[in-house]
């Protein structure tokens, strides 16, 4: 397995049963892939250091904060959270309490919710589970409007789609909701929502992500094999 980010912290033995027990059940997710996922622990890394958590405990949240997709889409938060929460396994690494903890992080990390999450590793999970970075989201959108809008024939089709969603959500309240306060969370956040917001710049980004799914196979793949949407 390759990482991006430090993973010097984390219980080698946790790792390694991450890897081969829930890693796995991403193998048919591609905008909820392990693409998703690294960028996912990435982020709650630099948060954990940041607030000073304890990093078992954030890696793990961010590994199974999309664990229960195939079970219910619409409420994957929570399916996701009871799969956490049966895990016998973990009990080796943590105690009741930090399962707990753990569980609702997971259940409150969806950006659409309101209320804010009920501990700091649902803050943390909430957070890096926004895709700030162009060229990661261009692979998850132009994935997810491929899947839900197959009548959609052409890439400028899709890629207006995606940009009119993605600048209603900004505009809507001027900035994504952080509800961490990590200062280069927040410069990566204002960077690419002034990056985005160059139409041009942002299309460059989505065209050439299209035209290497659209010859490598990865679209049809996308259409024909993958689950997620």
């Amino acid at each position: 397995m390759c990482y991006y980010f430090s993973m010097n912290d984390i219980n080698p033995e946790l790792v390694e049963y991450i890897e081969q027990n829930v890693f796995p059940k991403y193998d048919k997710y591609y905008s909820h892939g392990m693409i998703h996922i690294n960028n996912v622990i990435k982020n709650m890394l630099m948060l954990a250091d940041y607030y000073g958590l304890d990093k078992n405990m954030a890696y793990t949240v961010a590994c199974y904060h999309d664990s229960g997709l195939n079970i219910d889409r619409e409420n994957h938060e929570f399916e996701s959270g009871k799969i956490l929460a049966s895990d016998q396994n973990l009990k080796k690494f943590f105690t009741e309490d930090q399962i707990k903890i753990m569980k609702e992080a997971v259940e409150d990390h969806r950006g659409s919710r309101k209320e804010r999450p009920r501990n700091i590793y649902g803050e943390c999970v909430s957070d890096s589970d926004r895709d700030f970075d162009i060229e990661l989201l261009a692979k998850r959108q132009l994935a997810t409007s491929l899947k839900n809008y197959p009548e959609i024939q052409t890439f400028d089709g899709h890629f207006e789609r995606c940009h009119v969603y993605i600048c209603k959500r900004i505009n809507d309240g001027g900035k994504f909701n952080l509800w961490t306060d990590c200062p280069e969370f927040k410069e990566r956040r204002d960077k690419f929502q002034k990056d985005y917001l160059d139409k041009e710049y942002a299309r460059s980004v989505y065209k050439k992500e299209w035209d290497r799914i659209s010859s490598d196979g990865t679209k049809e793949r996308i259409i024909n094999f993958y689950e997620d949407y």
